[in-house]
């Protein structure tokens, strides 16, 4: 199961990639982060999506 949640996390943070936003975690709810707007936090947002996603996949 956390496998294939780890697959899905993946495919999330490479989509993100793609398009250029993500959605994080801010506050009580959370934000969409764009890639335009805030390139840093975008990017770690994303790091930390690919890392979670590996680690789902290897460890979990």
């Amino acid at each position: 199961m956390f496998e294939a949640l780890g697959w899905i996390v993946g495919a999330y943070a490479l989509y993100a990639a793609v398009t250029g936003e993500v959605f994080a975690k801010a506050g009580a709810w959370g934000r969409t982060v764009s890639r335009a707007e805030s390139p840093e936090y975008f990017w770690v947002v994303v790091a930390i999506y690919a890392g979670l996603a590996l680690a789902l996949v290897t460890v979990f």
